[in-house]
C-alpha cells in the first residue's frame, strides 16, 4: 500500500454543530462544519450557519438570573436546554442534515475561578432530548477543579483549525488574545456597550451602537479613561479570565459616577478597549505578526479604528482576508471542534493558557434518548 492511499485511510470525517451564546447575551450562533481529521490534523468546511436573536423574555431571564433563587436557576438551566434544543432541532431541520454530534457552550451566568467555580447554563441533558445524535457540554468546570481558569478555551481550536496563524483577538463580550499557546481576557468588550452595561442610551433606547456611530460622534472623558485603565485586572499577568461579575463590580461604578452624555461614555470605553489591546499586544511581543480579528466588534467601525491605530504602532497588521461568515461564527465554529475533541478523547484545554497544572479534557457527554450512539 502506497503512501497516499495509507493517508487516505487514515483520513475520517465528521459533521458536527456547535452553539456558542457570549456574555452580551444577544443570541445564539449556530454553526454546523464537516471537520477532517488525519491522525493529529484537522481541516473544517462551514456548511451551514445562523444567528439567532434571543426573545425578550429571554434576555430578561438571562441578565436577571444571577439575583434569582436555586430554585429559579434550577429552572431556567433545564428551560434554556428546552430552548437550545428546540432551536438546534429547528436548524437541523431546515438545513437537511445529519449531524454526528452537537456541541453547546452553554450561556455564562457565573465565572469566578478563584473561588473554584464557573456555571453555563443549558441543561445537556434537556437538549439531548430533542436530538439523534450525543451532545458535549459543560466544557469548563473540570478544568477549574483543576485549578485552572476554565478560560479561554478556543486557544486550542485556533491551534489545530488556523495552523498558519499564530495571532488572534477576539472581541466578543470580553476581548481575547491568543499568541501562540498563550491566552488571556484582555478586558470587557460587547459586554459594556450595550444594555447590559447598566446605563440609558438616547430614547429610544438602543440595543447596541450600530457599527460604533454614536462613539465616534463622542468625546473623550480623560477622567473615566485613566480611572478605567487603571483598574487592578489590568495589573495582573496571564492566566486570567473576566466574568459579568467583575464588570458590575469595577466597571459599571466607574460609568455610573460620571454625567457624560451616552456618546462620550461610549467613545471612551472604545478608546480604553483598544488601548488595552496594545497593552496585551506589548505583553506577547508580537511585533511583525498579523492577527486575525473576529466576533461582534469587528463590525465597530470607531472600535477597529482605535484598535488598528494601537496595533499599527507595533507593526502589527491586521488580517483582511477574514470572512464575514468567519468573523461572526469563529467561537462557534471552535466549539463544534471541542465537542469532537471530547467524543475522540482528546484534550480541550491548555494549561500554558488556562494555569490548570496539565492540559485536559474537559466536557460531559449527553447521549440521544433513543440511543444508538456511533463511535467517533
Amino acid at each position: 500500500m502506497g503512501p497516499g492511499v495509507y493517508l487516505f485511510c487514515m483520513m475520517r470525517s465528521y459533521l458536527g454543530i456547535g452553539l456558542m451564546s457570549g456574555t452580551s447575551m444577544d443570541g445564539l450562533d449556530i454553526a454546523c462544519c464537516r471537520f477532517e481529521e488525519n491522525e493529529d490534523h484537522y481541516g473544517f468546511e462551514l456548511v451551514a450557519s445562523q444567528q439567532v436573536d434571543f426573545p425578550e423574555i429571554w434576555k430578561s431571564r438571562l441578565l436577571n438570573l444571577p439575583a434569582q433563587t436555586a430554585e429559579v436557576y434550577a429552572k431556567t438551566h433545564v428551560y434554556f436546554g428546552h430552548w437550545l434544543g428546540q432551536t438546534v432541532r429547528e436548524f437541523i431541520h431546515q438545513h437537511q442534515l445529519k449531524p454526528d454530534f452537537v456541541a453547546a457552550h452553554g450561556q455564562t451566568i457565573f465565572h469566578q475561578p478563584e473561588k473554584n467555580f464557573t456555571a453555563q447554563i443549558g441543561d445537556g441533558e434537556t437538549l439531548a432530548s430533542y436530538l439523534e445524535c450525543p451532545i458535549v457540554s459543560n466544557f469548563r468546570n473540570k478544568d477549574v477543579a483543576l485549578g485552572g481558569q476554565g478560560a479561554p478555551l478556543v486557544p486550542l481550536g485556533e491551534k489545530y483549525l488556523f495552523p498558519h496563524q499564530r495571532l488572534f483577538l477576539n472581541l466578543g463580550g470580553f476581548s481575547n488574545l491568543t499568541y501562540e499557546t498563550l491566552a488571556f481576557d484582555i478586558s470587557p468588550c460587547n459586554i459594556v456597550p450595550n444594555p447590559r452595561g447598566g446605563r440609558p442610551d438616547p430614547h429610544p433606547p438602543l440595543a447596541y451602537d450600530p457599527e460604533g456611530a454614536i462613539a465616534a460622534s463622542g468625546t473623550s472623558d480623560t477622567a473615566l479613561l485613566r480611572a478605567l485603565n487603571q483598574l487592578p485586572y489590568f495589573q495582573k499577568k496571564p492566566p486570567k479570565s473576566l466574568g459579568w461579575e467583575w464588570v458590575e463590580a469595577q466597571v459599571l461604578p466607574l460609568l455610573a459616577a460620571t454625567d457624560r452624555p451616552v456618546a462620550d461614555l461610549l467613545h471612551t470605553y472604545c478608546l480604553h478597549i483598544a488601548a488595552q489591546i496594545g497593552i496585551a499586544a506589548d505583553h506577547v511581543t508580537a511585533s511583525g505578526q498579523e492577527i486575525l480579528i473576529t466576533g461582534g466588534g469587528r463590525h465597530n467601525r470607531f472600535l477597529m479604528q482605535q484598535i488598528a491605530q494601537q496595533l499599527a504602532a507595533r507593526n502589527i497588521g491586521i488580517d483582511t482576508q477574514a470572512t464575514p461568515s468567519l468573523i461572526d461564527y469563529k467561537e462557534a465554529i471552535i466549539f463544534a471542534f471541542l465537542g469532537l475533541r471530547v467524543l475522540t478523547g482528546k484534550t480541550t484545554a491548555l494549561h500554558t493558557v488556562t494555569g490548570a497544572p496539565f492540559d485536559n479534557l474537559s466536557g460531559a457527554v449527553h447521549l440521544p434518548p433513543k440511543g444508538g450512539l456511533r463511535i467517533l
